[in-house]
C-alpha cells in the first residue's frame, strides 16, 4: 500500500491530477512506488504487460535486443509513462525497458489500469494523450534518422539537451555506448563524430560538451520544428 503522503505526490502529477478521487484511488489501492538503482531491467520485450510504469524520478532506456546487437529505441525523463500501448490493448511488451540512473517507478497492475479507463474518461483521456505523445515522438525520431547523417543527429542531440539546461554546457549523461545506440550509429563512429564536431562551434571535454559558438552549431544541425521541437 502506498503511504498517505505518496499519495498526495501523486495525485499532484498530470497523469492523475482531475482522476475522480474514488477513480484515483481504486486504480492505486494495488500500486507500487519502488526505488531501482542504474542497471536494471525493468520490463523484457515479449513478456505480457502486467503493469503500467509511471516514471516519477530518474532515467530510463527503451531499448530492443536483435542478433545479440542492442538498439536504442528512445530515453525516458520524468514524469512519464512508457511502453503504455502494451497495456492498453492487453498485448506483449515490444521492447524491453532498464533503469539508467537510480528511478522511482510506479508500477500499476495492468488490469486495474484497464478496467479504470473504462469508468473514468478523464483518465482515458488523459491516456490517449500519453499514447499520442509517444506516437510522434517515435515518428520524429524516425524521420530524424531518415533525413539525417549520424553526425547531424549528433548535433541536434546536442542543441536539445542544451535547451533542457540553464547553460551552454552538456554532459553526456550515460555511457558513449548508449548514446551512439540512441543516435543509430556505433560507439567508433560516434568518436569520430564528436571530433569532427569540433569544426563546428564545440569542444569535447571528456563526457562534457561545450558550446562556444551555438549559432555555428545550429547553422549546421539545422533544427527543424517538427522533428525537433519537443512541443510540436
Amino acid at each position: 500500500m502506498l503511504r498517505s503522503q505518496e499519495l498526495t505526490q501523486l495525485k499532484a502529477l498530470p497523469l492523475f491530477a482531475d482522476m475522480a478521487e474514488a477513480s484515483f484511488n481504486a486504480l492505486l489501492d494495488a500500486a507500487l512506488l519502488q526505488q531501482f538503482p542504474a542497471g536494471v531491467v525493468l520490463i523484457r520485450e515479449g513478456e505480457p504487460a502486467d503493469f503500467l510504469h509511471v516514471l516519477v524520478d530518474g532515467l530510463v532506456e527503451i531499448y530492443t535486443e536483435q542478433n545479440g546487437d542492442e538498439w536504442g529505441i528512445s530515453l525516458i525523463k520524468p514524469v512519464t509513462t512508457f511502453i503504455l500501448a502494451a497495456v492498453v490493448s492487453d498485448q506483449s511488451y515490444l521492447n524491453s525497458v532498464r533503469t539508467l540512473a537510480e528511478s522511482r517507478v510506479l508500477l500499476i497492475p495492468a488490469p486495474r489500469v484497464r478496467a479504470i479507463f473504462d469508468q473514468d474518461v478523464v483518465f482515458a483521456r488523459v491516456v490517449a494523450q500519453e499514447l499520442a505523445l509517444a506516437y510522434r515522438a517515435s515518428v520524429k525520431k524516425l524521420k530524424g534518422h531518415m533525413a539525417r547523417s549520424s553526425i547531424e543527429r549528433l548535433a541536434n542531440w546536442v542543441l536539445a539537451e542544451a535547451n533542457r539546461g540553464p547553460g551552454h554546457n552538456v554532459v553526456i549523461p550515460f555511457d558513449r555506448g548508449t548514446l551512439a545506440s540512441h543516435i543509430g550509429t556505433t560507439r567508433e563512429n560516434l568518436s569520430r563524430s564528436l571530433a569532427l564536431l569540433t569544426d563546428h562551434g564545440v569542444r569535447i571535454r571528456g563526457r562534457e560538451i561545450v558550446i562556444d559558438h551555438r549559432d555555428q552549431l545550429e547553422a549546421f544541425a539545422r533544427p527543424q520544428p517538427l522533428i525537433d521541437d519537443p512541443s510540436s
